[in-house]
């Protein structure tokens, strides 16, 4: 079962909607990663570069004392150094030699690789004191004054790093879901805008349908006047194959009648067996011209404007509970006064009347007839009526043979059993449904699915 949801991304609106946003989605989501990536490499590079000054500075102020220890020449300028655990560290290594390290490590000691050389800068991650994670620059550095190896290292708590970058991407994914939002309700009012030519020629061609404008007619954008007058000429040439096949039908049934209507006037007295079955073949031969004409009739189409069916039903109604006084029928009637009936005045009236003296005949006391347009899906609208009796009603495997032609359950009740099958082959020629089931009452119920302006 295909939801509501399923049949608007199945259509044009849906499919065009669903692969711009994804492909919007898609775009600002790589967008974010490489701005955010963008964003760290820049912190962490900025911090590197202050991480490789502050070497160098430590560099240019060493110097070896007499007794060849190595010292700084002046004190260093950043104070974060003498702080305990301020989050900035230094410390200068040597093999078999006690480190010289900044104040801010207090009692903590870092464990350079003095094995792994590193004459060119080297940037890690390391774990330092207080449990803060270092981001850490090193180099080995050989003083002039000392045929010696140090190993500078200084490091900076990455804490404060790792939570910009955090407010940053947060702020970033604030950003970008406010530009995904913008985006959307742009494509929105864009697909909108740019199918609602192809919305108007939908309702064009449905006016068409449904009779109440023979053209497409309007100011159509230059992509879809061709399709327009395509529509147009496809309109033009059906009417004119529909009237001519009418016509051709017509005549030859004109044709045919006028050579019947002597051979019934030639056989009319005449009861031999060889009479009585040519009047019965040639009223068979009537009988199917005049159904082929009905035919020809419906296949021209609609109604025009459309045939409003409350009054014709109330009097039929009416009429019913006149013919069936002496059992003081009842026949309740509800109808929309806006139904309309897609077809001809005198099929509508043939079938429901057929139907409705039907149920008549059958009802101990009340006949309910309903009308009602139908909601559900249908390729063209439709309404449903349904005529109820309170009579003895039909068994469900019987029900199915009332609509054979000449078919009748009880020989008691007057009628010729063609009723029903009448009623389902006009039905039918209009497109719809006819069916029975149990009423409500108590009797039977046909139901018919006929179209609707």
């Amino acid at each position: 079962m295909i939801t509501a949801s399923g049949r608007f991304f199945r259509s044009l609106t849906g499919r065009l909607l669903l692969s711009a946003l994804l492909w919007s989605a898609a775009a600002l989501a790589i967008g974010g990663m490489l701005l955010s990536f963008a964003f760290r490499s820049y912190v962490l590079r900025d911090i590197d570069q202050k991480l490789e000054m502050q070497i160098d500075t430590m560099v240019g102020i060493s110097e070896i004392s007499p007794e060849g220890v190595l010292r700084f020449s002046q004190p260093l300028l950043d104070q974060r150094f003498a702080a305990p655990y301020s989050g900035w560290y230094w410390q200068i290594s040597e093999i078999d030699n006690p480190p010289f390290r900044s104040r801010s490590l207090w009692d903590f000691e870092l464990t350079p690789d003095l094995n792994a050389r590193a004459f060119s800068l080297r940037l890690s991650e390391v774990e330092g004191p207080d449990g803060q994670m270092l981001r850490m620059a090193e180099r080995d550095i050989i003083l002039p004054e000392a045929d010696r190896i140090f190993r500078y290292q200084v490091g900076t708590d990455t804490a404060e790093v790792r939570e910009a970058i955090a407010q940053f991407n947060w702020l970033l994914m604030g950003a970008l879901a406010l530009i995904m939002l913008t985006v959307s309700l742009a494509l929105v009012i864009q697909v909108a805008y740019g199918l609602r030519p192809l919305r108007n020629l939908r309702r064009a061609l449905t006016e068409v349908r449904s009779g109440h404008k023979a053209r497409i007619e309007g100011d159509w954008p230059e992509d879809l006047k061709p399709l327009a007058q395509e529509i147009n000429a496809l309109v033009d040439q059906n009417e004119k194959l529909v009237d001519r096949a009418r016509t051709h039908v017509g005549n030859l049934a004109h044709a045919l009648k006028t050579p019947l209507s002597v051979i019934l006037n030639e056989v009319e007295g005449d009861n031999s067996k060889k009479g009585q079955a040519i009047t019965l073949q040639t009223k068979s031969i009537r009988d199917h011209i005049d159904h082929h004409l009905k035919r020809a009739r419906i296949a021209g189409g609609g109604s025009g404007p459309g045939l409003p069916i409350q009054e014709r039903v109330e009097k039929l109604g009416r009429a019913i509970e006149r013919l069936n006084r002496d059992k003081g029928l009842s026949v309740e009637v509800t109808c929309p006064s806006e139904l309309k009936f897609d077809g001809e005045k005198e099929d509508f009236d043939e079938l429901l009347g057929n139907i409705v003296d039907n149920a008549g005949k059958w009802a101990h006391s009340i006949v309910r007839l309903t009308a009602a347009p139908v909601t559900s899906q249908h390729r063209r609208p439709m309404m449903e009526i349904r005529v109820e009796d309170d009579g003895p009603g039909v068994p469900a495997d019987e029900r199915e043979t009332l609509f054979e032609r000449g078919k009748r359950l009880d020989e008691h009740v007057p009628g010729t059993g063609l009723g029903l099958a009448i009623a389902r082959d006009i039905v039918e020629l209009y497109g719809g449904q006819a069916s029975l089931e149990e009423a409500s009452l108590g009797g039977l119920a046909v139901i018919l699915l006929l179209p609707a302006k």
